[in-house]
């Protein structure tokens, strides 16, 4: 998979989506607002007159789709080129020259202009008499907790600051033979459903958790911005993203900066052509807040250290020992040692984290004579080790409802006890094996028991880091309030690490029929 090289530092995701899906949302987008607008196939704009009425003059036609277009070169930071294309219909312009008032047929004239992107805080209220259907992702994901718990935004196509009558970042396709009067009357019609009508153009919903409520969670997005991201040599491949922050992370300084880094294309060709995969974006979580934010604290919480970062490792290691001595008619001496490693990696590239790591025991015996000037007589030096290997495996169910869900499968094992042991001395052997469980506190009847007594505790501890931590994975965008563009009209698969940077990746499918 040729994945994004583009590492999330300043933000913990990325939701891009491609122009090709863009667009493809744009015609139900367009069909919905038809809808809400009571509007028909064709559409009338006749604009009133100083009395209220409407004019006699104005246009009637069958207004395609909007479409956008991501790759603008020179354009501004969030700002789109949108096309609007009148497939029929007709102009009724009155000719003052000629005193007479004329009919212009439409066939397939376009106008395409520059427009800002823009986001704006809502409330339910407001969201239902903008979008009813977006109001209705809205109060499913916000059920059961009171509505200041969180915060809705949309983000929108700035429309009402288009003038099609000024000649700066516009391309309009009439023909020429078209009188002026009808261009023009046509040009101020359409200036009248941009500026009114189509004043802010739906592109998406987002819901997020406020930070002044009760801790987030984990994943619980609480602030946001938008990118736009060309791509000039496959134009469908450019992406709108949305970079969020979760759980109250506050968004970068130079937001500008931040989003400039993001300089590789969050999508290749590929993944939109077919030749890689067919899909309509990609959701990308910072690793650090999968690994650092949500399995770690569960290790921290029952082994009790914090783990050592390396890259795309975090590792846990822990040794203890102690010394022990009885006298009768030699001293006897026992230096104990055990402990642990722990070591969990991204395997980039795949949906795998990889386990690796030991439980270790050992042990000193000596026997000295008594006084000042004792002399060793006898010892036995033992250790032992057990190996921990293992994996988790990432997945996601098929949901045919597009929730976002994680699930995992945990693979791992202890295993047997290696052991070596060297001894000198006369009977070391028969008499170490009654005075070593002595001090050592434990029970065995063989050297190879004591060791495993030695190592038990830890075997558990580990055990149970690991039960805890990765046995039970189940990550749950969809209940932490995170509402993609559309409002739910994306399913997501293919759950991965990214191959260059370990960052956790989802294929975004658009399923919108």
């Amino acid at each position: 998979m040729n994945d994004s090289r583009n590492v999330l530092t300043d933000f913990d995701l990325s939701l891009a989506l491609a122009q090709k899906a863009i667009n493809s949302q744009m015609q139900f987008a367009w069909k919905a607002w038809k809808k809400r607008k009571q509007v028909d196939q064709t559409l009338d704009i006749y604009p009133k007159k100083q009395d209220g009425t409407p004019s006699k003059y104005g246009l009637s036609a069958v207004v395609e789709p909007l479409q956008v277009n991501l790759n603008v070169q020179n354009a501004k930071l969030g700002q789109v080129q949108v096309t609007l294309t009148l497939s029929s219909g007709t102009v009724h312009y009155y000719d003052e020259d000629q005193e007479a008032a004329f009919d212009q047929p439409i066939v397939n004239w376009s106008v395409s202009f520059l427009t800002d992107l823009d986001k704006e805080p809502v409330d339910l209220n407001i969201l239902a008499q903008i979008d009813p259907d977006a109001y209705r992702a809205a109060s499913d994901k916000m059920s059961g907790l009171p509505e200041d718990v969180f915060s809705i935004e949309y983000l929108f196509m700035k429309l009402t600051d288009v003038e099609l009558l000024l000649e700066d970042n516009k391309n309009i396709s009439i023909p020429s033979n078209v009188s002026g009067k009808a261009r023009t009357k046509a040009l101020e019609c359409l200036n009248h459903l941009l500026q009114g009508d189509l004043g802010k153009f739906m592109l998406g919903t987002v819901v997020r958790r406020n930070t002044n409520y009760p801790a987030p969670p984990t994943f619980a997005m609480t602030d946001f911005v938008y990118d736009v991201h060309p791509n000039l040599t496959a134009a469908d491949a450019a992406t709108l993203s949305y970079l969020g922050v979760f759980s109250g992370r506050p968004l970068p300084d130079d937001i500008n900066a931040a989003r400039i880094k993001l300089e590789d294309n969050w999508i290749s060709p590929g993944m939109i052509d077919g030749t890689e995969g067919l899909v309509s974006g990609l959701m990308a979580i910072r690793k650090e807040v999968f690994i650092d934010k949500y399995l770690m604290p569960e290790f921290e919480n029952v082994l009790g250290l914090q783990p050592v970062v390396d890259g795309l490792k975090r590792s846990f290691s822990k040794n203890s020992s102690s010394s022990n001595t009885k006298r009768d008619f030699v001293d006897h001496k026992i230096d104990q040692s055990h402990g642990y490693s722990l070591e969990i990696a991204i395997v980039p590239g795949t949906n795998r984290l990889d386990l690796t790591g030991g439980i270790d025991g050992s042990f000193t015996y000596t026997e000295h004579t008594l006084g000042p000037a004792g002399m060793e007589t006898a010892r036995i030096t033992a250790s032992g080790h057990r190996a921990v290997n293992g994996y988790l495996d990432l997945s996601m169910p098929d949901d045919s409802n597009g929730a976002f869900s994680v699930s995992s499968q945990l693979n791992y094992s202890i295993g047997d006890l290696q052991s070596t042991k060297d001894s000198s001395g006369f009977g070391v052997v028969e008499n170490a094996l009654s005075w070593i469980p002595k001090l050592l506190g434990i029970t065995g009847g063989t050297i190879e028991e004591m060791l495993s007594n030695i190592a038990a505790d830890n075997v558990s501890l580990v055990q149970k880091a690991l039960q805890n931590a990765l046995g039970h994975v189940a990550i749950d965008l969809n209940q932490n309030h995170f509402i993609p563009p559309g409002g739910g009209v994306f399913a997501f698969q293919n759950v991965r690490f990214s191959n260059e940077t370990g960052d956790l990746l989802f294929d975004v499918i658009y399923k919108a029929s």
